[in-house]
């Protein structure tokens, strides 16, 4: 199972939460974590993210920076951080709108609707959690199911909220993540 996290520029916010999906799912060995951008980052970690992340003890997984393209259109799940970047991939790309949610979205119908791993594929779950939702949804100007993002001007504590928003939201998503059968 492939699971994409992806972010405006791949620098902060979905490195984050790939590293904490990591963590919470490092006994998941189908599965694939990866963390990308829209328009990909400068790939260096902010001074101020790096004093957050080192004052958690905490270390990204992979590179960051990374942008958003062609080869990874095969995920099974694209968690993003923020609608308006989620809006632009689909506009880009309609064929993810069935796999793609904000990662907060994701965790909110998740529970709703949690899985059954044992009657159901990850993919036919992932349809139900799509089932109720229409294309004009991804207009919304709501700002609820972002995960703010301090940018890369962003002070300490500011990339310190994100980070425990983050851990969060990435706990949530993880009970759903795991338990599933190799395909």
């Amino acid at each position: 199972m492939r699971v994409a996290l992806v972010c405006f520029a791949n620098t902060c916010r979905s490195p984050v939460a790939e590293a904490f999906l990591h963590h919470y799912l490092a006994s998941e060995s189908n599965l694939e974590l990866f963390s990308r951008g829209v328009a990909g980052g400068p790939g260096v970690t902010p001074p101020a993210m790096a004093e957050a992340l080192e004052s958690r003890g905490l270390s990204l997984v992979s590179p960051s920076g990374e942008r958003f393209g062609s080869a990874d259109l095969d995920a099974d799940l694209y968690l993003f951080m923020e609608r308006p970047v989620l809006r632009e991939a689909v506009v880009a790309n309609p064929v993810l709108w069935s796999r793609s949610f904000t990662m907060r979205e994701f965790a909110r119908r998740a529970q709703l609707n949690p899985p059954e791993p044992g009657s159901e594929t990850f993919a036919e779950w992932v349809g139900v959690l799509h089932a109720t939702r229409k294309r004009e949804d991804l207009m919304s100007i709501d700002r609820s199911d972002d995960v703010l993002d301090p940018g890369l001007g962003g002070d300490v504590e500011a990339f310190q909220a994100m980070i425990r928003d983050i851990e969060l939201l990435s706990a949530k998503v993880a009970v759903f993540l795991s338990g599933w059968p190799a395909r």
